[in-house]
């Protein structure tokens, strides 16, 4: 972690990497506190963001939870009628939750879930 980055879970940061049309409306259900931000790949996630991959292959998951920083919790949205088989892949290659689209409501309090459990973590706030 460089000098200049702090993991600060008081004022959490969702990175979405993928298309952003997916989350429309997301920042608006999740707390004002919270701040909704796009990114073009993990890399572009700060220590301690929530890290919402859209609609990623296993693959994709399974890189991004390689290369990013610390307490990173990454959660996956994929299409409403994705198969469980799709779920239990992407679960499998190691993200934290999966959502399947349809409700931005279901997916900001999967955020919110993801954001109290590592408030829990050792270490946490």
């Amino acid at each position: 972690m460089r000098a200049d980055q702090t993991v600060t879970l008081a004022r959490p940061v969702v990175r979405v990497v993928g298309d952003a049309c997916w989350t429309a409306g997301l920042s608006q259900r999740l707390p004002a506190s919270w701040a909704v931000r796009p990114g073009t790949g993990p890399d572009d996630a700060a220590p301690g963001e929530l890290v919402l991959l859209v609609r990623p292959d296993p693959a994709a998951v399974a890189g991004a939870v390689d290369r990013l920083p610390a307490a990173c919790p990454v959660v996956v949205l994929l299409e409403e009628g994705a198969p469980a088989e799709a779920v239990e892949r992407v679960l499998a290659a190691g993200a934290d939750a999966c959502v399947r689209s349809g409700s931005t409501a279901v997916l900001a309090g999967h955020l919110m879930a993801c954001h109290r459990r590592r408030l829990t973590w050792p270490g946490g706030a």
